[in-house]
């Protein structure tokens, strides 16, 4: 039999056999409840897909099993959190963390002209050791003294007060500008450290693409303005932040975590990824010990508890909105469907999931740089040739799939308890996800995300009809996967190797 006509046939029987069970529930569960437990499916489906996503875009195109994925979605949930309830600690370490990675960014600048030096072999192995441990000594001297304790605290302040003024006059532990300067400008040189010596100086058998200078100079210079005017508005901007509309505080939240991630992705797939790519067991021992780094350095500033991120006005008002447009107008924590009343954040972290798959397709298959990455990934030497550095394609590749654990990890934050742990639960559930789907596609990570919170949402609604178990219910996405994997080994969408 041709291939694609039994393919045809395996999706024709495939699709039959689930509207069939679709059917089927909802005659068994009746309207309502199967309206309120696929919505519920939904919202987890989306949650699923918004770990699964950067997970499944990193391996794919990397062959990089990153396993401190789930701790990358906890960070962005504790960025979010802690920017939105008061943003006195993200603006306190904003600046130290530009300026390390303005410097760490430097890399490709300076790499074209450090290649090329003349030095011995022994030179060319001592001089990056030298480096790099003169980059940890200034990192270290740069955070000496620094209340970064005091700041992580100022988290559970309640962010009410409106007076004229500084409302914040009391609870703002900023050293003045005198005695912070010299933390940022010895973090740049740390990070320029870290790009000496991961450009390897004398290697010149390495191949340099030609590329404008000024070109490769914007990222750095940017990082180097965005320092500069940080350090500036340390103390005034968390105050104008929090007299801001909840809302707007809320989108700002957003856009913090999710830059948070990518400037942090862009960190570690430099200085401890890149130096791995030829020990991939290495990496996958890296991101596993790192993830147990930020879980402990975690628990170190906020404590082992569970925090709840109030919900912004939009989500948050008394009573129900009949339709979208009342919802909108009025900001109500719920909304009517079809007769089922259902939270509106819960909508939103929905259309944040579909908004991410949006985006991503439309990244990969429609941009330029999207053909770029999958020339990168298929012919690195090809792509190279055309001028084209491969090493931050990779680079973007790792700090996009980052931002967008980030960004799953904020728009979870109103809706699941934020705590360190949350991190280790969604990294199991996106790689289930991930193999459901197919290793590397993101659209198999997208429809296995969906069928993930869809059995795990019924199978919650039948344990609890029948009064079974919820370990039961929590198994049901393990028999997904192993049901998927008897029929398909590669996945849903992966394919043979």
């Amino acid at each position: 039999m041709d291939p694609n006509n039994k393919r045809k046939i395996i999706i024709s029987i495939v699709v039959v056999i689930v509207a069939a069970s679709v059917v089927g529930v909802y005659l068994y569960t009746g309207k309502e409840p199967f309206i309120r437990t696929t919505l519920s499916g939904l919202t987890l489906g989306s949650l699923f897909f918004m770990v699964a996503a950067g997970l499944s875009l990193i391996f794919g195109l990397m062959d990089v099993l990153n396993f401190a994925h789930g701790a990358m979605f906890m960070l962005g949930a504790y960025m979010g959190w802690q920017l939105y309830t008061n943003p006195t600690f993200i603006f306190g370490i904003l600046p130290t963390i530009t300026a390390l990675t303005c410097g760490v960014m430097m890399t490709p600048v300076i790499k074209p002209f450090l290649i090329r030096w003349k030095i011995s072999g022994k030179w060319q192995k001592a001089l990056p050791k030298i480096a790099y441990v003169l980059a940890v000594a200034f990192l270290v001297i740069a955070f000496l003294n620094f209340d970064i304790m005091g700041l992580a605290n100022t988290a559970m302040v309640a962010a009410t007060t409106t007076t004229v003024g500084n409302p914040l006059a009391e609870i703002t532990p900023q050293e003045p500008l005198g005695q912070f300067w010299y933390r940022p400008v010895l973090l740049i040189i740390s990070g320029l450290l870290v790009a000496f010596a991961s450009s390897k100086p004398g290697a010149k058998t390495e191949f340099a693409p030609k590329e404008d200078l000024l070109k490769k100079a914007i990222v750095p210079i940017a990082l180097f303005i965005l320092t500069i005017i940080t350090t500036l508005v340390r103390e005034s901007a968390p105050i104008a932040i929090l007299l801001m509309n909840g809302n707007w505080r809320f989108l700002i939240a957003i856009a913090v975590a999710v830059a948070f991630g990518f400037m942090f992705g862009a960190l570690v797939e430099i200085t401890l990824i890149r130096p791995l790519y030829v020990r991939p067991f290495f990496i996958v021992l890296m991101t596993l010990g790192l993830s147990f780094v930020i879980r402990e350095l975690v628990q170190l500033l906020w404590d082992p508890l569970a925090y709840q991120m109030v919900r912004p006005p939009l989500f948050a008002q008394p009573g129900k909105a009949e339709n979208i447009l009342g919802w909108l107008q009025n900001g109500n924590a719920t909304i009517n469907i079809s007769g089922v009343t259902f939270p509106t954040y819960r909508l939103f972290v929905i259309f944040l999931g579909l908004l991410m798959f949006a985006t991503v397709m439309i990244i990969m298959t429609k941009t330029r740089l999207g053909m770029i990455i999958r020339a990168g990934v298929q012919d690195p030497q090809m792509v190279e040739a055309l001028g084209i550095n491969v090493k931050q394609v990779f680079t973007f590749v790792f700090a996009f799939g980052v931002a967008l654990a980030a960004l799953g990890g904020i728009g979870a934050g109103p809706f699941l308890p934020i705590q360190p742990l949350m991190g280790d639960q969604f990294q199991m559930l996106g790689f289930i996800t991930v193999v459901i789907g197919g290793m590397g596609s993101y659209v198999g990570a997208f429809v296995g995300a969906i069928i993930l919170g869809m059995g795990r949402a019924f199978g919650d609604y039948f344990a609890l009809k029948f009064s079974l178990s919820p370990a039961i219910a929590e198994a049901s996405t393990v028999i997904i996967m192993v049901i998927v994997l008897l029929i398909k080994p590669q996945g849903l969408f992966g394919k043979k190797e």
